[in-house]
């Protein structure tokens, strides 16, 4: 998979997006950034409290996975905190869409830095940045997801 990243991050306009949240979702570390490209393959999508819900979900079995992984990488004398994946030091962004087949899904990126952007309203790309910057993307009729987590420069 090829992700396009940059560090810097980029100018667009702020559009409105309403989604149904339910009181026990915490949406203070979650921006919901609507689809605005124009394909015959994708269309946007809303979320639902469930659907927030099934998302959490799946990112915490990303991260289980993704710091098993590591582990199994990491020399005795490694510092941990610098290579593991802890979701709640992230801010996230979901754009969700319906693809092809009729089914939601979701690409999340998640970010430890945002002091140089307003991530409930600008979409954030980066490049390198290391286990600070990943993507997944979910499936959520399928349950399935796919990971991308930037490489250090």
């Amino acid at each position: 998979m090829i992700s396009l990243i940059s560090c810097q991050p980029t100018n667009s306009p702020a559009t409105h997006y309403s989604y149904d949240n339910g009181p026990e979702i915490d949406t203070s570390y979650i921006a919901i950034i609507p689809y605005r490209e124009n394909s015959a393959f994708k269309k946007p999508a809303q979320l639902t409290s469930t659907d927030l819900k099934e998302i959490d979900k799946i990112l915490l079995k990303f991260a289980d996975d993704y710091n098993k992984h590591t582990l199994s990488l990491l020399a005795p004398g490694d510092d941990k905190r610098n290579y593991l994946i802890d979701l709640k030091d992230y801010k996230r962004q979901y754009t969700p869409t319906i693809n092809s087949k009729g089914e939601k899904e979701v690409e999340i990126y998640c970010m430890c830095n945002t002091s140089n952007v307003n991530f409930k309203k600008e979409p954030v790309i980066v490049r390198d940045g290391g286990k600070c910057y990943f993507m997944v993307k979910i499936n959520l009729a399928t349950k399935d997801f796919e990971s991308s987590v930037n490489g250090s420069a």
